[in-house]
């Protein structure tokens, strides 16, 4: 709906302040142009106001649940990793992930002790090598699903969990040195824990947990590894698990 301009006639918007005919303005127009401009500050103010509240609000929260992680989150959440690696590796038939949980040294020792049992002597390259561990690995993988179904999964639980101390892990050192194979002169762990931990195969032809102590987690310069293979077809110790409940 418009009005008139009550100087020339001519239609306005209801809105206008001034004629677009003869460009008067309406009276009261500048006191109606300082208000609508304060309101309109005044929404803006509001505005800023509920966005850097919420703005506040998800930092707040960000920050707490951050904060709230740090204080819970176990060690074992970080040292644990290598041993996810093994597991995910034997789950999903991955060797590139498996060997992943041993380091360099360890990797190379297990690749050529595969490719022997493989082909009953060492392969002469380096490719060929490679070629008979996956192949070895991939028997393994078929073997545990024969055994527990092709749905098998592997969980583990830590009974105990020793923080090792600097004596503990130069021991540790001393003995990864000794590989005379190896140029390991300049590698030492830095931190490390020595746990007892149950794994556990299940799929729907059966299930089994194996127990394993002493076993080590070590960390080389910012990487965990483990130095133990875990073998899901040992014979399990009868009352390992009940001793410890």
């Amino acid at each position: 709906m418009s009005k008139l301009c009550q100087y020339c006639g001519a239609e306005m918007d209801n809105e206008a302040l001034e004629c677009p005919e003869c460009l008067k303005k309406i009276p009261g127009a500048d006191t109606i142009k300082k208000r609508k401009e304060a309101e309109k500050k005044k929404k803006q103010k509001k505005i800023i106001r509920i966005v850097t509240g919420s703005v506040l609000s998800v930092a707040f929260i960000t920050g707490l649940v951050l904060l709230v992680t740090h204080f819970v989150r176990k060690p074992s959440d970080i040292y644990m990793k290598p041993v996810k690696n093994y597991i995910n590796g034997c789950v999903a038939n991955e060797y590139d992930e498996y060997i992943s949980a041993f380091p360099e040294y360890l990797q190379q020792i297990i690749s050529e002790q595969y490719a022997y049992l493989v082909m009953n002597e060492m392969p002469s390259t380096p490719e060929k090598v490679h070629t008979a561990d996956l192949l070895y690995f991939d028997q393994y993988y078929r073997a545990i699903a024969q055994k527990y179904g092709t749905d098998f999964d592997i969980t583990y639980k830590i009974y105990d969990e020793k923080h090792l101390n600097d004596e503990e892990l130069e021991k540790y050192t001393s003995e990864f040195r000794s590989f005379d194979q190896q140029n390991l002169s300049d590698v030492s762990f830095s931190e490390g824990y020595e746990l007892t931990v149950a794994f556990t195969v299940k799929g729907n032809l059966g299930s089994k947990t194996f127990t394993e102590k002493e076993f080590p987690v070590l960390k080389i310069d910012d990487t965990w590894y483990i130095m133990n293979y875990i073998d899901f077809f040992k014979e399990e110790e009868k009352t390992s698990l009940q001793n410890m409940n």
